[in-house]
């Protein structure tokens, strides 16, 4: 498919972009510790801009410093951090992308409380969307304080060389997004929140200020949501209703968005089972109202999908998130018909925010590490041996193909993918992914040798200078029953209608949700604390609404005592024994540690770097596999 529509130049205000993808504003938590722009940031960004994306929205920068929404947030508060933007502009700008910061004061949902002592202000005295804890109502004298934060921020924007601002006004939190959420503001004074004017009062006296600041030709953007898909919030035709006042206000722009903030984002983030293209209708109900450019946002990872929403003249540009994560040479790729790696809506990137205060990309180990893992021409070329043919295996053996090392890869099965492709079927977001790691084999210079079982003989005999060892972890089980991987791949045989599924780890879980698409009628018996602790809350909460849509009945801390023909006789949470009775018993297992091949082929080739990766040292998912291969690569 051509992309003549995503690829053509466009405009915003005085900014020309080369495209119209533009990239999503998204926290990163890569900041320095006060807040600025830090190298991992700048590589980051640079990355996208090198990939061909017309337009990088960097995540919410603040106008006060004492008042964050994340530690390692990103701030215009303060003269002193000037400079250091100015290096994020210049390296975007170095690789002909447009880039502007997304403005925003934090208000009731700041750190400020935590991490410097101050008060949290905001419309009304409400709770933290993050913290809990309440903010206290802002006052007019505060107000009109406020104003001036926004001015000298823009100005700041402005002397690093941003191309522009996004005016951060969405998702009913924040400053001026809590201000326009009637759920949010109880104020009674000139800024109610139970009248349009009231809420949208502060919005318009923040564009008003941001102009007598930096004139008319600086181009602003308005975040703003068109559905925020609550009850009591904004109706679904107010945006569209207000945008002509917005736009003599000085909005250059619209950006799109939809639903609220909560902790896991869920409203805002949206995974795959909310479809796609979510917010198109409302971004084509402004793009009626107005005469200025609106950017459509939402699950726009299908670029076909994206085509069309501009060909249909619903938007003027795009925005993507997760897909520039994914892939930072989408855009290029677009325009050289280049393969795409597609995210695959696993939601590790927003998990990865609270598990390891950074974000991080399952299909792409390189996000958030661009100067650390290199890509390039090797010096020395050398012969890597990859033993197993799953993520971790693949992603080794194409990075180190086209890094021009010679790579040979042993696969004991007569197809690539390992247990990633009864991951593809349960959970088929998961397919593109499998996909792209094949094709890239395939085309590449590995050369790749199915139903070869490795042994450290083989492996030795082809006289290796480095060995990556990705044959996957071994399942421990406690008790009989049939594996649910194998009735997943259809290597065993369909289950009866009643299922009862021991483990409730990731494996019990999408197994639980594949057979009652399918007309089973389904249990997990977990025996840990907590269902499938090997994902976030983000990811698991998905799941669990999976379940809970498809009647799946779910105990966690339940006691096991025996397989029996007629069902598990279990204990659940403060329960006594009982019966469940069921057709089938699948029993999930626990995947643990398998070396025995790495530390067999380490003993046999001592001065050979050897490198276990993926489950082979425990489970890690995709994410592990793909990190553990990409580092070791690096190092060849």
């Amino acid at each position: 498919m051509s992309y003549d529509h995503l690829l053509a130049p466009g405009r915003i205000g005085s900014m020309e972009l080369r495209n119209r993808i533009v990239m999503s504003p998204m926290e990163t938590l890569y900041g320095t510790p006060e807040g600025l722009p830090s190298d991992r940031t700048v590589a980051y960004f640079a990355a996208r801009a090198a990939g061909g994306v017309g337009l990088i929205t960097v995540g919410a920068t603040g106008i006060d410093h004492q008042h964050p929404e994340t530690p390692g947030g990103l701030q215009l508060g303060t003269d002193s951090g000037v400079e250091a933007h100015r290096r994020l502009v210049d390296a975007v700008h170095e690789h002909g992308a447009k880039i502007q910061p997304q403005i925003v004061h934090a208000g009731p949902d700041g750190l400020g409380p935590e991490m410097f002592g101050v008060s949290s202000i905001g419309p009304s005295v409400i709770p933290s969307y993050l913290t809990g804890r309440p903010s206290e109502e802002i006052t007019v004298a505060q107000i009109n304080g406020l104003m001036d934060l926004y001015k000298a921020a823009v100005r700041r924007a402005r002397e690093a060389g941003y191309d522009g601002i996004e005016l951060h006004a969405a998702h009913g939190y924040m400053m001026l997004g809590s201000f326009l959420a009637p759920q949010r503001n109880r104020r009674t004074d000139d800024y109610r929140g139970d009248t349009i004017e009231g809420r949208l009062r502060i919005v318009l006296e923040a564009l008003a200020a941001i102009r007598s600041e930096v004139g008319d030709d600086f181009p602003i953007t308005l975040r703003i949501s068109g559905f925020e898909r609550v009850a009591g919030g904004r109706p679904m035709y107010e945006t569209a209703q207000v945008a002509p006042r917005l736009v003599a206000a000085g909005v250059n722009a619209f950006h799109v968005s939809g639903g609220v903030i909560d902790r896991l984002v869920s409203k805002m983030v949206n995974g795959s089972d909310d479809g796609d293209g979510l917010n198109i209708g409302a971004a084509a109900a402004v793009r009626q109202a107005v005469d200025v450019p609106v950017i459509a946002v939402g699950r726009l990872h299908d670029p076909d999908l994206a085509e069309q929403v501009l060909a249909d003249g619903r938007a003027d540009f795009v925005a993507m998130g997760r897909p520039l994560l994914a892939d930072p040479e989408l855009p290029n790729k677009l325009r050289t018909g280049g393969r795409v790696r597609r995210c695959i809506s696993c939601e590790n990137c927003i998990d990865s925010l609270e598990q390891r205060f950074s974000v991080d990309c399952a299909v792409n180990p390189r996000t958030g590490k661009e100067a650390e893992l290199l890509l390039g021409p090797t010096a020395a070329r050398k012969h890597l041996v990859v033993v197993g043919g799953g993520p971790g295996g693949m992603e080794a053996a194409r990075v180190a193909a086209d890094n021009g090392h010679r790579v040979t890869l042993l696969e004991a099965e007569g197809e690539l993918g390992g247990a990633f492709r009864w991951a593809c079927a349960a959970h088929p977001d998961n397919a593109p992914f499998l996909d792209f790691l094949r094709a890239e084999i395939a085309e590449s210079d590995v050369e790749v040798r199915l139903g070869t079982r490795a042994d450290v003989a083989s492996v030795a005999a082809l006289e290796p200078d480095a060995v990556v060892v990705a044959t996957g972890g071994r399942i421990a089980r406690d008790h009989e029953g049939t594996d649910p991987r194998a009735v997943i791949a259809g290597a065993a045989p369909a289950p009866g209608r009643r299922v009862v599924i021991v483990g409730g780890d990731l494996v019990g879980v999408a197994t639980a949700v594949h057979l009652a698409e399918h007309g089973h009628v389904v249990a997990v018996l977990e025996p840990g604390r907590e269902l499938a602790p090997e994902i976030g809350w983000k990811r698991k909460t998905e799941e669990m609404l999976r379940l809970d849509r498809l009647g799946v009945t779910v105990h966690v801390g339940a006691v096991v005592e025996e397989v029996v023909d007629a069902g598990v006789r279990f204990t659940p949470a403060g329960g006594t024994s009982r019966l469940l009775e069921a057709d089938s018993v699948l029993v999930a297992g626990v995947v643990q540690a398998d070396t025995t091949l790495f530390d067999a082929v380490r003993d046999r080739l001592p001065g050979v770097p050897v490198q276990a990766v993926g489950d082979a040292t425990g489970l890690g998912l995709v994410r592990k596999a793909t990190e553990d291969a990409a580092r070791f690569v690096a190092t060849l």
